[in-house]
């Protein structure tokens, strides 16, 4: 991603069209690349929920290089804006499950692990709390 022009057209994007860039280049395994575009799209702040996903996204591109230190930072601060993630958190808890797995640190890995289960516990059940109520109307 050093062609200038590139960076002109990364420049010129709004923050919710360089997340889709992002995650085009991590399905790729680009993930230096996916990087450099999360960077860009901290620098445009942009609405929370794209924020909260890019720090998710730029944890799992900083997992497959191997940083796991970085992946943490960024997992723990896409889970402080996890009211902005559309799962409430549940795969970031995930991801930094795994990323202490791959750690060797299984007491943090199962309780990454917990908390994903739990949100998606507590999901599954107003969930199902709002189809008993709309299917009495």
């Amino acid at each position: 991603m050093e062609d200038k022009e590139e960076v002109e057209e990364i420049r010129g994007k709004t923050a919710e069209e360089l997340l889709i860039l992002g995650e085009e280049y991590l399905a790729e395994g680009r993930y230096e690349d996916a990087i450099k575009v999360y960077k860009e799209i901290v620098k445009k702040e942009p609405l929370m929920p794209t924020l909260a996903k890019t720090c998710n996204d730029c944890g799992v591109a900083y997992a497959n290089l191997e940083d796991y230190e970085m992946a943490i930072g960024f997992f723990n601060a896409a889970l402080n804006l996890r009211d902005y993630l559309m799962d409430g958190g549940i795969s970031t808890y995930y991801n930094l499950g795994q990323v202490y797995r791959l750690m060797g640190d299984e007491e943090k890995a199962d309780e990454s692990f917990r908390r994903g289960d739990r949100i998606k516990q507590e999901q599954e059940e107003r969930d199902e709390a709002a189809r008993r109520v709309f299917s009495s109307v």
